[in-house]
């Protein structure tokens, strides 16, 4: 009698990785194509109009000159 291998069919599951801080796109776990920067924010790298990420960035240097900018009135 001969007996058949049995294989272990491991369900992948699919867990929410948190949502994207500019687009409020959600992330999942499989998905990839996702940042998180030092401050634990999560971005994606598709989001509507482009990099998430790039926009966020772009943000910062706005906010930055604006405070430079104002310390030197």
């Amino acid at each position: 009698m001969a007996t058949k291998n049995k294989i272990w069919n491991k369900t992948k599951s699919v867990m929410a990785a948190g949502w994207c801080n500019v687009c409020k796109k959600e992330m999942l776990s499989d998905a990839g194509g996702w940042i998180v920067n030092a401050e634990k924010k999560h971005f994606c790298h598709d989001g509507k109009d482009g990099s998430c990420f790039d926009k966020y960035i772009k943000e910062k240097q706005l906010m930055a000159e604006d405070a430079t900018y104002e310390k030197e009135i």
